[in-house]
């Protein structure tokens, strides 16, 4: 055995796996695919389609990822995902051709997004003076270019939003899923999104669940379509309005983006069962090369992204400092016990009273994927880009960072089943 071979980190038997993937628009949704193409790679397999479909079996097999959590961008991958598109599909429907993968649990082509569905100019909008259209159509062109500083212009138009997301609401209901119910599906599937109204982070899917003790301030929806929770998961306040879905009550609720409140959902893959799961997203600040040189020399739209990362990337940091901080007082205490001679029972009760406490389980594996340090283009690259040849870059970078990420792991579930891996075609 090999010194490379001992450092590597084994992740055993699995009963449930789970893709939780973030934000940070058309770039975000390039680096999952990226990602999950390198997961397909190392012998894991997404289950899509419907109950009623081909693929419909009685439990998940071992490395079928069974699970799907996404926030924004991600809510839209994730669902793909879910509705049984193979990523051959995806990834040719992100370069507009034709699919060549005759395997997928859909057999019809994956619709390609346009810019005239993602930014569906608001009816209230289009009927201002035209000085005001030819105002959006200059603010539209500014954004895809990546620069953000135009929205400073808007201060003196009051509107909660420039556009609609109901045109990716009609995309996704219409073109796309071959049911909009949550439950007709074989994974379980959960998109996030924020309340406007309230401090409160709002996960949709085909289950109720009570609020977690960790966030009460997390409330379990099943009572809305997957095309709606996706519009309401990526409402960027500025550039989209927020989406209204009414409750029980028919009283409207204001949803924004998935990503306000938090940037990671790994706790709902938690809730749901999962005991590994793969995190993957974006939000890498900028770190100094000399070839770039300094974001001063850029201008004020890259030191806004680079001070919203930043902010990101600590939330992250903390969140996953704080889990490391948990296993190893429960791994402490339960080593402790052990040369103490303690008993079994005793033992056992004791770290599940920790695990409570703590709200950290012991036999749970995450694994986390994003950009490099020195992969520049996830940073400078267009949040909102439908270029074929951009977004193909992009699922490059994810597909070496999950790579370089996944190398360090062994998978007894992959030995102990020989699972072959199955060779992606990114180029």
């Amino acid at each position: 055995m090999t010194e490379a071979r001992r450092e590597k980190i084994t992740i055993g038997a699995k009963k449930k796996t789970a893709f939780v993937c973030s934000g940070g628009g058309t770039k975000a949704g390039a680096f999952h695919l990226g990602v999950a193409l390198a997961l397909q790679e190392q012998g894991f397999r997404f289950l899509g389609g419907t109950i009623n479909s081909a693929q419909a079996k009685a439990s998940p097999g071992p490395m079928d990822i069974s699970v799907y959590v996404g926030s924004s961008a991600g809510s839209i991958i994730t669902s793909f995902l879910a509705a049984g598109y193979s990523l051959d599909n995806i990834f040719n429907s992100f370069l507009s051709r034709a699919p060549s993968d005759p395997k997928d649990a859909i057999p019809r082509v994956l619709s390609s997004i346009t810019y005239p569905k993602m930014f569906k100019i608001r009816p209230e909008l289009a009927k201002e003076q035209l000085s005001q259209l030819l105002f959006l159509r200059h603010l539209l062109s500014d954004l895809l270019r990546g620069n953000w500083g135009a929205l400073l212009r808007l201060n003196w138009i009051k509107i909660s939003g420039i556009f609609s997301v109901e045109g990716i609401e009609q995309y996704l209901s219409k073109e796309v899923l071959p049911s909009n119910r949550f439950e007709d599906y074989l994974a379980d599937l959960f998109i996030v999104a924020t309340q406007l109204n309230h401090s409160r982070k709002v996960v949709f899917g085909k289950y109720r669940y009570q609020p977690p003790p960790h966030d009460l301030f997390c409330q379990y929806d099943n009572g809305v379509t997957v095309s709606e929770a996706c519009a309401a998961s990526i409402a960027l306040p500025f550039v989209f309005a927020p989406y209204s879905i009414k409750n029980e009550k028919s009283n409207k609720i204001y949803y924004i983006d998935g990503e306000i409140r938090d940037t990671l959902s790994t706790h709902v893959a938690v809730d749901a069962g999962a005991d590994l799961i793969i995190s993957s997203y974006t939000h890498q600040p900028y770190h100094f090369q000399k070839a770039i040189g300094s974001l001063t020399e850029m201008g004020l739209p890259s030191i806004l992204v680079q001070s919203i990362y930043l902010v990101i990337e600590q939330k992250i940091n903390n969140h996953i400092h704080n889990k490391k901080i948990h296993k190893n007082a429960i791994d402490a205490v339960y080593h402790y016990c052990k040369q103490a001679k303690v008993s079994d029972h005793h033992v056992q009760r004791i770290c599940e009273i920790l695990e409570t406490e703590l709200h950290h389980k012991q036999n749970i594996d995450v694994i986390y994927i994003h950009p490099q340090p020195d992969d520049t283009q996830m940073f400078f690259g267009e949040h909102f880009s439908l270029s074929p040849k951009k977004l193909s870059e992009v699922v490059k970078s994810g597909f070496r960072a999950a790579i370089d990420v996944l190398k360090k792991y062994d998978f007894e579930d992959r030995k102990e089943h020989d699972l072959p891996p199955i060779v992606s075609k990114i180029a």
